[in-house]
């Protein structure tokens, strides 16, 4: 039976600002390995105000650059198609969220981040161009939506889910109506990303995962959570469990670096 706490899936989706159209587009272009700087630069002029994100990013300390970078054309030139698109990708999330001191809000962002940098690793040379980053940024949309919609009582309900080891989705599922993993691929539907990063953001809380993409998720958000940044809450109810892409602990390359990395691109995006 329904709690009173129940939203419906439409006010649970408008939580969220809306994804730029561009950034979608972005992402279907660059999968094209034949696709020319040009025509990246054209398909920002079609939102300014992502362009003018992705040129204050790019000109940050984030990428190190001697010389001002001036136009979007001289970034994806400068930067490369990959950084353009995890820049533009980011921007497009962060837009629109507001400033927040929340503990929850920096835990939820840095595992994001986290996530995203490790999928990114696992899945190289195995998954469409930063599809793994992006999916891996996207996972826990589900979460965010519920936490802007009943921040005190999400907090809480994550919270004691933690601490006695429960079921953070039955849990999630009694109180909302839908669990967090089900409710991130409905909001990627809505915003019109492709249907392998809303299965990846759905289903990498499932074992043995058949498609590439939600293995390289369910290692990031796995390994994010087992390095400290952030959690989901699903793996450490279903103990012992390991990430189905992975049979071994994290590289070390990528252990060594990754609190670097995250620190460096929260305090980037917090400057923003």
């Amino acid at each position: 039976m329904p709690t009173s706490h129940t939203a419906a899936p439409h006010h649970l989706l408008k939580k969220l600002p809306v994804f730029s159209p561009v950034a979608v587009k972005l992402m279907l272009l660059i999968a094209d390995e034949n696709v020319s700087f040009k025509e990246i630069a054209r398909l920002f002029s079609l939102d300014p105000v992502l362009a003018g994100k992705v040129l204050q990013l790019a000109n940050s300390g984030l990428y190190r650059r001697q010389n001002a970078i001036q136009s979007v054309l001289q970034a994806v030139a400068m930067l490369g198609v990959s950084n353009i698109s995890r820049i533009a990708i980011t921007a497009t999330l962060t837009s629109g969220l507001p400033r927040s001191s929340s503990p929850w809000m920096r835990d939820w962002w840095r595992h994001s981040i986290a996530s995203a940098l490790i999928a990114d690793r696992v899945g190289h040379g195995t998954l469409d161009r930063d599809f793994g980053y992006t999916a891996a940024l996207l996972h826990a949309v589900g979460r965010l939506a519920l936490f802007r919609y009943a921040p005190e009582d999400y907090t809480e309900l994550a919270e004691s889910a933690h601490a006695d080891k429960g079921d953070l989705l039955e849990r999630e599922r009694d109180r909302f109506g839908m669990d967090h993993a089900e409710l991130a691929g409905l909001i990627l539907a809505d915003w019109g990303l492709p249907k392998s990063l809303q299965i990846a953001a759905s289903k990498c809380h499932l074992r043995n995962p058949v498609e590439p993409l939600t293995a390289a998720v369910q290692a990031g958000c796995y390994h994010a959570e087992e390095q400290g940044f952030g959690r989901c809450g699903v793996f450490k109810a279903n103990a012992p469990f390991a990430p189905a892409h992975t049979d071994g602990p994290l590289d070390q390359y990528l252990a060594n670096v990754l609190a670097i990395e995250v620190n460096r691109i929260e305090i980037e995006w917090s400057l923003a």
